[in-house]
């Protein structure tokens, strides 16, 4: 009697949300996908899985949905599933240090331990991030094996029939099990009826019955994403299954189907050696590697990947096809290598501010401390997680809640340092400070005002601009704002072109426009005027930094040129900026001088009297847009429409206020010029962003901008509250 054709079939199901996601949204996945899969789980105790939560997905349930977190207790004492570990907050390994990884590694294990008493030996790589040295560190927090991408393996020359098995790779002699995961079958479902995924299986089983098909899916796409709660739950496919929901369809077809050998990952393993040793080059699942690319190459890309793939003649050329390394988000968009390099900083300050304690005798305050340095490490550890550093399909770094999230724990941890460093020295409970150094690791000095009241982070090479703004007792960031970028998907037909719009240059404050005096409000709030200076981005040379007290002032300056409006003259011109910061108020005085030269004083005429400057003041609210208000001194607002933070606006004045209600916090702009009437304009910083949901208009900021009259030598004085 011939031996039957096995295949071994793993199933891992990854559940996850960001951290601070909203409320609503927790109980709206929990309702669709988390309730009923786990439910589908425990009545098919024949079937194992593999499932995996980050640190904070696994806190939410257990603290409000006890009756799952005891189903899956059930599943673990009867072996039915096992629990992988990995970063506590979800974060991407290759972007945070050696320190970081294992403690957050080993707070997740410790939770799984604690609550469902399970071994851990796996590990979730947050988007399937990988690079070369990761099992080092992995090994070092004694995990054993993790699941990666067969698109991992393709640079290798691997084929899909070698990706039936597992691997084993090395780094600096530590070693870790890998194991492909399928592609076809993460297409397959659950979009396609049962018998498709089940065909696909029974092809690739064979006699020796060694072979591995890894099945991995998000918990979210079982339930969220698109109709799929209908197809999982409700409906299902008519044809071959009869219009049952996937899922139990799904999973009887595996529990009816004895050549498919239901199994966990670590089972496989222990009954299985690798197939080889093998070495796989940085990578990411394959759209991550696209979304990673600079916009114009990622529409090549795109268009020569599908060519590749869809041609059976070009496949073998596919095989070597590489898109890009995820950590070029972090030059993609500067927002996200800044909350990067801001984790990364504040993190040294703690590492300092612990070194400190080695000074500290006080038997009575050495444990306060310790708490307080814990507690700051778990706020780091918490702005570390992955989603808001990327975009692709999901909304990454252009949810801008997110985004807060990560500036709110980090200056958390700002806080609690300052706490730690007050009670170790009590002459610190107060302070400023100006310090130099290269925070965006781009080769060029920024500097950071640090009071115990604000931040002020300052990019002189760009503009002379202030890029960082936090408001300390709020923990609030008020420069979270994000550029409008020009994305690859913004060329699709189903888009009108004036519905997207980009900006050219970095929405960060101070930023000086030189423009023709008929531009107004819309042309602003476009970005397509024509510009006549070069200081909307130049080099600025800092002058001087120093602090006397509870003052710090900040002098820069740019000899630059502004453009004659009828002829390529370029007359030169230096602008100083002299930044002040005391308690909650900044004071910044630019003075503007025109050179006179002999021979181009018509030049210079008319280009005092066609042009006007615009001085950038983009702010951000967290808040419910709903309830932002704003106000002018000089402006008698008519009705909602007019009262409207996000509604465009111009008037003719000298003072705007702005308040967000959910957080009460106030921003106060007074602006000053002896030349002539200033024109305040408001508009809302809006990005037109593809999510899973489809296009969506997402609110990135609001920007005011006063455009003032100029002269061959004028000052401006703009006076900055936060309150």
């Amino acid at each position: 009697m011939a031996k039957e054709k096995t295949i071994c079939l793993p199933i891992v199901f990854h559940f996850h949300q960001p951290v601070d996601q909203l409320d609503f949204i927790y109980e709206d996945v929990y309702k669709k996908s988390y309730e009923p899969l786990v439910e589908n789980l425990y009545l098919f105790p024949e079937i194992k899985f593999t499932l995996h939560f980050s640190g904070n997905i696994l806190e939410w349930l257990i603290e409000n949905k006890p009756d799952t977190i005891d189903k899956l207790k059930i599943m673990a004492k009867r072996g039915q599933i096992e629990i992988i570990g990995g970063g506590y907050y979800e974060p991407i390994f290759a972007i945070i240090p050696y320190r970081d990884k294992i403690a957050q590694i080993k707070k997740l294990t410790n939770l799984i331990n604690n609550e469902f008493n399970l071994e851990v030996k796996g590990a979730w790589l947050s988007e399937r991030v990988w690079e070369p040295d990761y099992p080092s560190f992995l090994s070092d927090a004694g995990l054993k094996y993790v699941m990666v991408d067969d698109n991992h393996f393709r640079s290798t020359g691997i084929t899909e029939q070698d990706t039936f098995y597992s691997y084993i790779t090395e780094d600096e002699g530590k070693t870790l099990r890998i194991f492909p995961i399928n592609e076809k079958l993460r297409y397959l479902t659950p979009w396609k009826p049962t018998y498709m995924s089940i065909d696909y299986l029974r092809k690739a089983a064979d006699i020796e019955g060694d072979r591995c098909v890894l099945f991995i899916s998000d918990a979210e796409k079982m339930g969220v994403w698109g109709t799929t709660h209908e197809i999982c739950y409700v409906l299902g496919h008519d044809e071959g299954d009869e219009s049952k929901p996937f899922i139990p369809a799904f999973f009887e077809q595996i529990r009816n189907n004895t050549w498919i050998k239901s199994i966990t990952l670590s089972e496989y393993m222990d009954q299985f050696p690798a197939k080889s040793l093998v070495y796989l080059p940085t990578a990411s699942y394959d759209k991550m590697e696209e979304w990673v690319l600079p916009t114009e190459i990622r529409k090549n890309f795109k268009r020569i990947r599908k060519s590749l793939k869809d041609d059976e003649e070009k496949k073998e050329t596919y095989q070597f096809l590489r898109g890009g390394f995820w950590r070029y988000f972090l030059v993609k968009y500067p927002e996200s290598n800044i909350m990067h390099k801001k984790m990364l900083y504040v993190r040294g300050k703690l590492i300092k501010a612990e070194e400190r304690l080695i000074g500290v005798d006080d038997e009575v305050l050495i444990p306060k401390i310790l708490d307080k340095i814990n507690e700051a490490w778990d706020e780091i550890y918490r702005s570390q997680c992955n989603d808001c550093y990327w975009h692709g399909v999901f909304g990454g770094v252009y949810l801008q809640f997110l985004r807060f999230s990560v500036y709110t724990h980090l200056i958390n941890a700002e806080k609690l340092i300052d706490e730690i460093n007050t009670l170790i020295t009590p002459a610190l409970e107060s302070y400023i400070y100006i310090t130099p150094l290269d925070f965006n690791k781009d080769s060029k000095t920024d500097y950071l005002i640090e009071s115990n009241i604000l931040n002020l982070y300052i990019n002189p090479s760009n503009g002379g601009t202030i890029f960082e703004l936090d408001y300390k007792p709020k923990s609030y960031n008020l420069l979270n704002t994000l550029t409008r970028w020009r994305e690859a998907y913004h060329e699709s037909k189903k888009l009108k072109d004036k519905e997207v719009l980009v900006d050219r240059f970095r929405r960060s404050m101070l930023r000086i426009r030189f423009l023709h005096k008929d531009e107004n409000l819309e042309q602003l709030h476009i970005d397509k005027y024509h510009e006549f200076g070069d200081f909307i981005d130049g080099n600025f040379k800092v002058t001087s930094s120093e602090k006397d007290v509870k003052l710090a002032i900040l002098e820069m300056e740019k000899h630059g040129t502004v453009k004659d409006t009828e002829t390529d003259f370029r007359n030169p011109c230096l602008i100083t900026k002299d930044i002040y910061v005391e308690e909650n108020q900044i004071e910044a005085i630019i003075r503007v001088n025109f050179e006179e030269i002999l021979g181009q004083e018509e030049e210079l005429e008319r280009i005092v009297d066609n042009l006007q400057l615009a001085i950038d003041l983009p702010f951000f609210f967290n808040g419910d847009t709903n309830k932002f208000r704003w106000e002018s001194a000089q402006v008698e607002l008519k009705d909602d429409k007019e009262k409207d933070l996000l509604e465009p606006f111009q008037y003719e004045g000298s003072h705007f206020k702005a308040y967000d209600d959910s957080y009460d916090l106030n921003i106060e702009f007074t602006i000053l010029s002896k030349v002539g009437p200033i024109k305040i304009n408001k508009f809302p910083i809006i990005a037109y962003v593809y999510t899973e949901e489809g296009y969506k208009k997402i609110y990135q900021g609001i920007n005011v901008s006063p455009l003032i009259k100029i002269d061959k030598s004028f000052e401006i004085t703009l006076q900055i509250k936060i309150f």
